[in-house]
């Protein structure tokens, strides 16, 4: 569930009300991440001007920093936490809302790619 709160939003997640400043987006997009030399495969779960949650096989410590692969794009980012294989970067630049809808349009097209037709992506997305 999300509300506004005097420019803030408010979702509650796992039983607690978080306030933030921009809302999340739910993805499941296939990316990459460079901390150090190497790169990963990483999918980002969701997204906001602010920061991403990240699924990895084995996620960095909290306070490394890395580049995540966003859009056309490789993001600075820092590592805020980590709970198993799943971790919170902090976006060192907030992203801009046309950034994020280029994500968010590049994840929808794999989804539901343009080829399906329209009854079809109707059914596709409930």
């Amino acid at each position: 569930m999300r509300s506004r709160k005097g420019g803030l939003v408010e979702s509650r997640l796992d039983g607690a009300h978080h306030l933030r400043a921009t809302p999340r987006y739910k993805l499941f997009h296939p990316t990459e991440m460079n901390a150090g030399s190497a790169a990963r495969r990483v999918h980002i779960l969701n997204l906001s001007a602010g920061g991403a949650l990240v699924y990895a096989n084995n996620p960095p410590n909290p306070g490394t920093t890395l580049r995540l692969r966003c859009g056309g794009r490789s993001l600075p980012a820092r590592v805020a936490w980590r709970d198993e294989r799943r971790f919170g970067v902090a976006f060192l630049s907030p992203l801009a809302d046309a950034d994020i809808k280029e994500v968010i349009a590049a994840h929808d097209a794999l989804v539901c790619p343009k080829s399906l037709s329209p009854s079809l992506a109707r059914s596709a997305s409930g």
